[in-house]
């Protein structure tokens, strides 16, 4: 992370601000007249019961406020307002979705957060642009003469009677004349030069606030976009950004303690998976460690953290911790934790993805599958009685809710949140006797616990129900005469892994397709080489029953006769699906095919009978008429179960390409 604030001149006397001297920023801000009354009054925490938070503090003691933005990922947001609340020890309050404030400039500490997007010192707020553009102009300020300033319009929300971005850059160009200074053009120089001085106008729902921009984070240190390049993934994987608030949340009380060279707590992760958190922990510079009863599991975190500790030694970041201690063991025993996981520390925090109970069970072992109803809270009982007395601290993200289920097992000021708005998965935090605010985490939120859970009940009823899950074999499958036999032609070369991988994971969708239609017999053809590896290394492909997987080439492994080859670049159309053919879709990525009439040329090559789905008949509007292998598979589910087109097209048809132009038709053509 870097700071982003230049030199600054008040009153003609030179002062210098950045995080080294917060104090100074706040000066310079008051030299410039900022009206924290004003702020004050404009942003109001909207909280349940808390209208008038920051009614208690007086306007002498509001005089250092910092405005917080964060990223406002659905999935994401409400583990961000935890840390936000941790880091700022309760006192950052949420505006709206994505934007906090504290009244007292003790938003420091936050500028580890994992969501954290800028940290903004207001100079003033009103209730419209043009109200706000009038106290801008009214406000002091003076810059250095050899700096520039930068402007930024960032739109939280938009405000109902909004004025555009061009609009208040133009009407900003005109107040920074009038301050004396230069405006900065490209963003490349604002970011690299070190003599910017940057402001910026949120708007949000309510108000529009103007400030300085005090701190942001380098695009190029987000961790959580470098632990994608691990080398080992996991399907079942926390998300980077998960876990990194989830640490920042365990260790908010006394991060020091966690140092790796001058702490002596570690934060332990018992069910590592493929070291997600451990990995989160190392970046944070803290003493690390975690297991797993699966070995398979242990091996993968060992991989994947020693790879960025390895990439960081050798490019001379002497600074960031050793390798975690990462070993195998069994969780349910609690006397495993007395050597702090093989670091030889307290353990101060633990922070795990419990498991779900689908793809992995409690204990080890295979779970129930995707679609199972997954692990209970009192399932997860063992496992929290055992973790109860070992650390300060306790953060966990699991599939159900378990803050009530860990209040009876004696965990101390307890909250939790739920990560989805469906109510997937859940963080809870037991902060017991270290707690910095009045009880448990009070974190604002964009949807409660509850209301995740009434959306997940309502989602449930929907007449749309997912069916369940078929217990037909293969060979009985393909015992049926009146069966539909689809076959995939994995026999294309993919230009790059990504390529590879989107196959694979299309392939496992049409699993999924096939657990749910009794009379479907799929054949994954040329099933060998890069893509069947990929299948198995993280689709699990050896678990895909419902289907055939056959090295055979598509001619090999059927007649000609019966062979119906899929393209969107064939002349003759498809009407009716028949059992006593076998529908071939080319296994390659849409994207790639898109120009190249590759499944044509393949089928014609073979010699082999080539049609394509009517959607230009039926849907003349559709962008696109190269689909996903899974699309054309329910597609062709759908007319063998009696659907008409325009009924089948209505219902699997991918809504996002429908009556879309493609991006070349969009640009804005300049008239001559």
């Amino acid at each position: 992370m870097e700071d982003i604030v230049g030199d600054a001149r008040t009153g003609g006397e030179a002062t210098q601000v950045g995080s080294r001297a917060v104090g100074a920023v706040d000066a310079t801000c008051r030299a410039w007249g900022a009206d924290y009354e004003g702020i004050r009054e404009r942003l109001r925490p909207t909280a349940e019961n808390d209208d008038d938070a920051f009614g208690d503090v007086s306007a002498s003691a509001f005089v250092a406020p910092r405005v917080l933005l964060t990223h406002k990922n659905e999935n994401l947001y409400n583990a961000y307002a935890c840390e936000m609340a941790a880091l700022s020890r309760g006192a950052a309050r949420g505006v709206c979705v994505g934007m906090f404030v504290t009244p007292d400039g003790s938003g420091g500490e936050t500028r580890v957060a994992a969501g954290l997007r800028a940290e903004i010192a207001p100079l003033c707020a009103a209730a419209t642009a043009e109200e706000l553009l009038e106290r801008v102009k009214a406000l002091r300020v003076c810059v250095k003469d050899s700096s520039e300033v930068a402007f930024v319009h960032d739109c939280v929300a938009r405000h109902s009677q909004r004025m555009g971005t061009d609009a208040l850059s133009a009407a900003f160009r005109d107040v920074v004349g009038a301050w004396g200074a230069g405006l900065a053009r490209r963003s490349k120089d604002e970011r690299d030069a070190r003599n910017v001085v940057r402001f910026a106008v949120v708007e949000s729902a309510e108000c529009y606030v103007f400030g300085l921009v005090t701190f942001a984070p380098s695009s190029l240190s987000l961790r959580a976009v470098d632990w994608a390049r691990k080398p080992q993934h996991f399907s079942a994987g926390t998300r980077a950004e998960i876990a990194l608030a989830a640490v920042n949340v365990a260790t908010a009380h006394a991060a020091g303690s966690f140092s790796h060279e001058s702490g002596d707590a570690v934060v332990v992760d018992p069910c590592c998976g493929s070291g997600t958190f451990l990995h989160a922990a190392w970046t944070r510079g803290f003493a690390a460690a975690g297991g797993d009863v699966s070995p398979g599991a242990v091996s993968m975190s060992r991989t994947n953290v020693g790879y960025f500790v390895g990439r960081a030694a050798s490019s001379g970041k002497l600074a960031m911790p050793p390798m975690p201690s990462i070993v195998k063991r069994d969780a349910l025993h609690g006397e495993v934790f007395a050597d702090g996981y093989g670091s030889g520390r307290r353990v101060g925090a633990i922070v795990s993805n419990l498991p779900f109970g689908r793809r992995v069970a409690i204990g080890g072992g295979d779970g129930d599958g995707r679609g199972a109803p997954g692990a209970s809270a009192e399932d997860y009982a063992p496992l929290l009685e055992a973790f109860r007395d070992v650390a300060d601290r306790h953060v966990y993200i699991s599939g159900v809710p378990i803050a009530d289920e860990m209040r009876k097992l004696g965990y101390a000021n307890v909250s939790d949140v739920s990560l989805c708005r469906f109510g997937r998965s859940f963080m809870t935090t037991a902060l017991g006797s270290t707690t910095t605010t009045d009880g448990a985490l009070a974190p604002d939120v964009a949807f409660t616990t509850e209301e995740a859970l009434a959306n997940a009940a309502g989602k449930r009823e929907k007449k749309w129900k997912k069916k369940e899950k078929s217990t037909v074999d293969v060979d009985t499958r393909f015992a049926n005469s009146d069966a539909l036999r689809i076959a995939v032609d994995v026999s294309y070369e993919q230009d790059s892994t990504r390529a590879r991988r989107s196959v694979a994971k299309q392939l496992c969708e049409c699993v999924g397709v096939a657990h749910r239609n009794d009379n479907l017999a799929m054949t994954y053809c040329s099933w060998r080489g890069p893509i069947a590896e990929e299948s198995r290394e993280f689709f699990f492909s050896d678990r895909w029953t419902p289907v055939k997987k056959d090295e055979r080439r598509v001619e090999d492994a059927f007649s000609s006769d019966e062979i119906v080859y899929m393209s969107p670049d064939a002349e003759d159309v498809l009407d009716v699906v028949e059992p006593d053919k076998v529908y071939v879709i080319g296994g390659i990525v849409d994207l790639a095919t898109r120009g190249m009439r590759t499944s044509l040329t393949r089928a014609s090559e073979a010699n082999m009978r080539c049609v394509r789905l009517p959607i230009k008949e039926f849907k003349p509007d559709q962008t696109h008429t190269v689909l996903n292998i899974d699309a054309v598979v329910k597609i062709l589910v759908a007319r063998r179960e009696g659907l008409n087109w325009d009924e089948v097209f209505d219902r699997e048809l991918p809504k996002r390409q429908a009556i879309e132009r493609p991006k070349r038709e969009k640009r804005e053509r300049s008239t001559p």
